[in-house]
């Protein structure tokens, strides 16, 4: 169990607004997502827009804490 409390203002955000929040460039993210090092929501139709999945960042976050 996690010994600490975390706010995320989204579970899922688009590649611009993560770009925004971490600052790095759009196509930064877009090669982080293409070689797995980002987690992105499971897509229903390949057409939808993919979205960066924070919750499972903070739980790899809290999971390396804990280590």
């Amino acid at each position: 169990m996690s010994r600490y409390v975390y706010q995320i203002a989204a579970p899922f955000v688009s590649y611009e607004e993560y770009a925004r929040l971490t600052g790095v460039p759009v196509a930064t993210v877009r090669n982080l997502v293409r070689t797995g090092r980002l987690p992105i929501r499971a897509k229903a139709v390949p057409q939808e827009k993919p979205f960066i999945n924070m919750l499972a960042l903070i739980k790899e976050a809290d999971e390396q804490s804990a280590a």
